[in-house]
């Protein structure tokens, strides 16, 4: 063989060797669970405590849909209930919610924290009245603090005649948000984003975007419920004629920061001038109750723009944040060669049977690793949640960022489940395509650095310009 030969090949393989080592860190596979015990709920809450789930709100029907001959958020199909889910033991518990808090927390796509043994729950959007007329539909201005432990108890134990004495409720203007997130950073709480939709949900009709990131404190104590310190921060930063922070429904996390410090991430969300996601994503910091937005203008995020599970895993020796999205709704989609293709009028933003994770490097750039193997078992994922296996490690005090360096190298390891959502039929919804709310359990296995991810997974999309300078 010749030397130039020797060298042709030897410099293919380093070629293929640096294309493999760019791959994603892990290969997520999904797998249905089971379906006997729970009621499928979306757009909920969630605490957990000892195992056990407490769900609070939400939906048991689909995909809400558009059409002003449909009440799209008929009261019928409001999770009346407190519902607590044994994933251990494969069991379910429920309670009614008593009658004075019960209009507000049936409600849907709420903000929520759970912050220790007590669940924050925040506006939400649905009637308020026991009838399905559009003067009765408005976003609630409420904050409620649950008493996690006692009420997961009660409901188990069947003692369900003074459930009140769990529950604190306020009101306040500043909370009457609807698809937007609740974070905490040390002492202060951030509402982050959403809207207030103050009539019955119609197509093409908009509500009151908040376009700020709400930052205060909540005073808990002896039965008593306040908001202190309040502040709001805003942007003058746009896409496409609007506030970069004018998004509602979409991912709204807990991450670590490029300075290894503990902030806020928020991908994708709804909608633009041109009726389509935000690409753009943000890292929200904070420090003695301020609040400053990075956003990346250079980076375009294409999969799994809407709200959906998600995935957090923090690398603390390379540094490297993940968040993987499951389903739900996406911008881009496979075709059927497998080639991502972008959201077009023929196929406008579908649901989406994939996965995708979205990095942030120690030196503030993004990656994002679309996994078109293996594919999701469905168009599953939107508004759902992903909950953390019990047991899994986790990074520093968050109990929802598992510690990538915890797991064993080429095994597939369970680190969690997916609960709740919306399943769909087809990547469109149509009455001969109907939706529903997904009642089965996923569970959740991730292989970290494997030879089948290398294969299965295709090159990272980047689309980074520059390190993420932009400051709101």
């Amino acid at each position: 063989m010749s030397t130039i030969h020797k060298y042709v090949l030897c410099l293919i393989a380093v070629l293929m060797t640096g294309v493999a080592s760019a791959q994603a860190p892990y290969v997520v596979t999904v797998k249905p669970w089971d379906s006997s015990f729970a009621i499928g709920v979306q757009s909920f809450a969630w605490a957990s405590y000892e195992g056990k789930l407490l769900i609070v709100g939400g939906r048991t029907n689909g995909f809400h849909r558009t059409s002003d001959k449909e009440r799209t958020f008929p009261s019928q199909y409001d999770n009346q209930q407190f519902r607590v889910i044994d994933l251990k033991n494969k069991q379910a518990y429920s309670a009614d919610i008593p009658g004075d808090f019960l209009l507000p927390l049936r409600t849907t796509n709420m903000a929520y924290y759970q912050d220790g043994n007590t669940l924050y729950f925040a506006g939400g959007y649905g009637s308020t009245c026991n009838s399905d007329s559009a003067s009765c539909y408005q976003t609630f201005p409420n904050l409620t603090a649950i008493q996690v432990a006692g009420l997961v108890n009660a409901i188990v134990a069947g003692q369900t005649t003074n459930l009140e004495q769990y529950l604190t409720m306020i009101t306040d203007e500043r909370m009457r948000v609807t698809g937007g997130g609740l974070e905490k950073i040390g002492d202060y709480f951030y509402l982050v984003f959403g809207q207030n939709f103050n009539s019955i949900y119609k197509g093409g009709i908009s509500g009151i975007y908040t376009e700020e990131i709400r930052q205060f404190r909540i005073n808990n104590s002896n039965g008593q419920l306040s908001i202190s310190d309040y502040s709001a921060t805003t942007t003058p930063l746009q896409y496409q004629g609007m506030s970069q922070f004018h998004r509602r429904d979409l991912n709204i996390f807990p991450t670590i920061l490029p300075n290894g410090t503990e902030g806020i991430g928020a991908l994708g969300g709804v909608f633009t001038q041109q009726a389509g996601p935000y690409p753009n994503p943000l890292t929200i910091a904070a420090g003695n109750g301020s609040a400053t937005a990075a956003i990346d203008t250079g980076f375009q995020q294409k999969f799994c723009l809407y709200d959906c599970a998600r995935m957090l895993v923090y690398d603390p020796r390379g540094k490297n944040m993940y968040a993987t999205l499951f389903g739900g709704i996406t911008d881009y989609y496979y075709d059927k060669s497998g080639k991502p293709v972008p959201s077009n009028m023929s196929n406008f933003m579908p649901f989406f049977n994939h996965l995708s994770t979205v990095g942030l490097s120690s030196a503030g750039t993004y990656t994002e690793y679309p996994q078109y193997q293996p594919a999701l078992p469905g168009y599953i994922g939107s508004n759902a949640s992903f909950i953390p296996l019990t047991g899994v490690a986790t990074y520093g005090r968050n109990p929802n960022i598992i510690d990538y360096s915890t797991l064993p190298p080429g095994k597939a390891v369970q680190v969690g489940w997916i609960y709740g959502g919306i399943t769909a039929t087809a990547p469109q919804s149509s009455e001969f395509n109907p939706t529903f709310s997904n009642k089965v359990i996923y569970a959740v296995y991730v292989t970290r650095n494997s030879a089948a991810g290398k294969k299965a997974t295709p090159k990272p999309i980047k689309r980074m310009t520059r390190k993420p300078s932009s400051k709101a």
